[in-house]
């Protein structure tokens, strides 16, 4: 089912406060993994996904981390190629960039950062659909009223505050958007067969591309109406396992420590996490499902700095080249593949090593879950702590 045609029936079936939570804590932890856990099978057409392929070069030793860090320190890193130009609409450009030593030099450059604290967390997050004519496929349903007989891309942002209440007794969320909504169509016959068919609303993150800006405030651990707990829609996650926001000062802040931990939670789930979820085989590829939702949460710079150096160990896990995303920034990508041939990319901040983007690439491979998928890119715009609900970082 294409992403168009699920937003109609999630739409008629859901309340629409529901949604919109759903859609803010989404643009917070993208991993597929995660929603997969707490909610069953989900379609990756929904959901960003993950993993690897390559194998480059490794530098080794104390050599290695000094040589990378200097690089950093002045922004200059040799290029790279990511087989190029990327379906994000950013280009590579030719050259090599050693995997192993970009990581453990970008462990180096966070481990420094001094660690802050706050009520809460904000993030302004962007996020843009590939909306995709209908195409019949095995388990693809004929969607009820109009097929979309075009294709489009929209963008939108939103922001988010998870806040801590006093005396950390509770949790605070806030969400605001859609904001600074784009369409864009790939062809003048798409624009027009858009407009052919009354020009009707498309689907961003949140809402339509006809929906103003909302606010909504989430103020008790468990909404009532509902029945479910908020808060387990904004913890980052490691496959099934949630990482509760009180808990996340505490993780270890060492590679040896940090990998105990996460490897116990990956033999769990290799013999099977909540609701069918198992992990995959490869423990570097595990930890890479999760990368991304712990880089977006404010978890302490060494941990922060262990979650690269664990990285950097495994051959599945591969920095593929420098790319500029879509709002203009330059940046180098991690890549890894999954089984079916889905590509999650975290794009970092050469400099800063922190991260950028996120991004999911379908296999669209025959008989996969991903064969009728289409592709996410999602860009943190800003994120820091914030003393008050609503209050923006200065940078």
């Amino acid at each position: 089912m294409k992403q168009n045609d699920v937003d109609t029936v999630i739409s008629a079936l859901k309340p629409a406060m529901v949604d919109e939570l759903a859609d803010a804590a989404y643009a917070r932890r993208p991993d597929a993994s995660l929603i997969r856990a707490r909610t069953g099978p989900v379609s990756r057409a929904l959901v960003p996904g993950r993993r690897p392929v390559r194998r480059l070069a490794f530098a080794t030793g104390a050599t290695a981390v000094v040589a990378a860090t200097a690089m950093l320190a002045t922004g200059v890193l040799s290029g790279g190629h990511d087989g190029g130009t990327a379906s994000n609409g950013a280009s590579g450009r030719k050259g090599a960039i050693d995997t192993r030593t970009f990581l453990l030099a970008s462990a180096d450059t966070v481990a420094k950062e001094p660690t802050t604290v706050g009520t809460c967390w904000y993030s302004r997050t962007r996020m843009w659909q590939d909306l995709m004519p209908y195409k019949p496929g095995p388990g693809n349903p004929i969607p009820q009223g109009k097929r979309q007989m075009f294709q489009a891309q929209t963008a939108s942002s939103s922001e988010d505050w998870t806040c801590t209440t006093p005396g950390g007794t509770g949790m605070r969320f806030r969400n605001r958007g859609p904001l600074d909504i784009k369409v864009t169509f790939p062809t003048k016959k798409d624009e027009a067969a858009w407009k052919a068919a009354g020009s009707p609303p498309l689907s961003v993150n949140g809402g339509t591309t006809a929906s103003k800006p909302s606010t909504i405030t989430y103020d008790k651990p468990t909404n009532k109406t509902y029945g479910y707990k908020v808060s387990h829609l904004v913890n980052p996650s490691i496959g099934s396992h949630e990482i509760e926001w009180k808990t996340m000062p505490t993780l270890p802040t060492t590679k040896s420590s940090l990998e105990t931990y996460l490897r116990r939670l990956w033999q769990q789930d290799r013999t099977g996490g909540a609701n069918g979820y198992v992990a995959p085989a490869d423990f570097g590829v595990y930890v890479f499902q999760g990368a991304g939702s712990l880089f977006s949460a404010p978890i302490r710079p060494g941990t922060r700095a262990a979650l690269y150096r664990i990285l950097a160990d495994h051959p599945s896990v591969k920095v593929t080249g420098r790319i500029t995303d879509r709002q203009g920034r330059s940046g180098v990508a991690i890549t890894a593949r999954t089984t079916d041939g889905a590509i999650e990319r975290l794009v970092v901040d050469p400099k800063t090593a922190r991260l950028l983007d996120v991004e999911y690439l379908p296999g669209n491979r025959p008989g996969t879950p991903g064969a009728h998928g289409v592709s996410e890119y999602r860009a943190f715009e800003r994120q820091g702590w914030v003393n008050t609900i609503g209050a923006i970082p200065n940078s």
